[in-house]
């Protein structure tokens, strides 16, 4: 696990610095920002429910870091909400991918 979080740490370095590169700044300029930061593991695991509907998870809830990196199972089960209409959108989960969130909120 710890060398887990460190490639995660290794990635999310390299997802900042593409974001960065991507504003036309410097790829290391947000490195600083980071430099005493906390990062961590959660995680979740949900054996299957013959009752899905009746099954408690993460319940509706905004990520408190900058940037957060999932792996999802083949089951999923994540959500995001859309701004628009304030529903929640099912996020299909693609093997071997990670989803990326970026919490800019406004």
């Amino acid at each position: 696990m710890e060398e887990y979080a460190r490639e995660l740490e290794k990635l999310s370095y390299k997802l900042l610095e593409l974001v960065s590169l991507s504003l036309g700044l410097p790829g290391d300029k947000f490195h600083d920002c980071f430099k005493n930061q906390l990062s961590t593991v959660k995680l979740n695991y949900y054996p299957p429910c013959p009752f899905p509907n009746l099954a408690l998870g993460v319940g509706p809830h905004k990520d408190s870091s900058a940037l957060t990196v999932l792996a999802q199972d083949e089951i999923g089960g994540l959500q995001v909400k859309r701004k628009s209409l304030g529903d929640w959108v099912p996020v299909k989960p693609i093997p071997t991918a990670f989803v990326i969130n970026l919490g800019l909120e406004q």
